[in-house]
């Protein structure tokens, strides 16, 4: 995504927190960070004040939400790839940052973040369930159109339960959203990456 030489936020035109008003103003309310600040994110939204507080509840019940049965790790490395397959440095710069949290092994998570973007991960991944978790995600991300059940029982072979493959289905398709929303809009990284600034009160 190419650098915003005229708005340090977004392509679009955008209403700051300090300036919004009325229904903007209660979305940003809703979504701010433990600081108080909205993330780039939704404030590069602000021309769609309605879908501001949907996308992040959406965005919190797939990544953290207690009910999700994959290891956050796991979860941000399934969004990480989508992330990279769809060319969002955005997406991919946060959630590659929040699976290094959660792994808390930086050189670990480090080779393998680089699996996913070199394309070497079928033989970098010791793990069977990220193993098989990344290749449904790539299948799913690029080449829909050829999902069948067998997919499916192989997450099933894998470990998965179908709770969990759900969840994998639906980070996959959320990502492909932000992925494009981010940078349809030309939304720009802020000065905090990762869970520095994503905690949500909710949480």
């Amino acid at each position: 995504m190419g650098e915003n030489k005229t708005n340090p936020i977004a392509w679009v035109d955008v209403t700051t927190q300090d300036a919004a008003t009325g229904e903007l103003a209660a979305a940003y309310d809703a979504v701010k960070g433990p600081d108080g600040r909205v993330e780039n994110l939704y404030l590069a939204m602000s021309q769609t004040p309605k879908a501001i507080v949907p996308a992040d509840a959406h965005y919190l019940a797939l990544l953290h939400n207690p009910d999700n049965p994959l290891k956050p790790a796991l979860a941000e490395f399934i969004s990480t790839y989508v992330a990279i397959l769809c060319g969002s440095a955005y997406a991919v710069a946060n959630h590659g940052e929040n699976f290094c949290h959660y792994m808390n092994d930086r050189p670990l998570a480090d080779k393998m973040l680089a699996s996913l973007h070199d394309e070497t991960w079928p033989v970098t991944l010791q793990d069977p369930g990220f193993l098989a978790a990344v290749r449904y995600a790539q299948k799913l991300s690029l080449t829909p159109q050829d999902m069948n059940a067998e997919d499916v029982e192989i997450l099933r072979d894998a470990g998965f339960c179908d709770k969990g493959i759900s969840y994998i289905i639906q980070l996959v398709a959320s990502f492909a959203y932000w992925a494009r929303m981010i940078n349809g809009l030309g939304t720009q990284l802020g000065a905090d990456v990762g869970l520095a600034q994503t905690p949500h009160p909710s949480q």
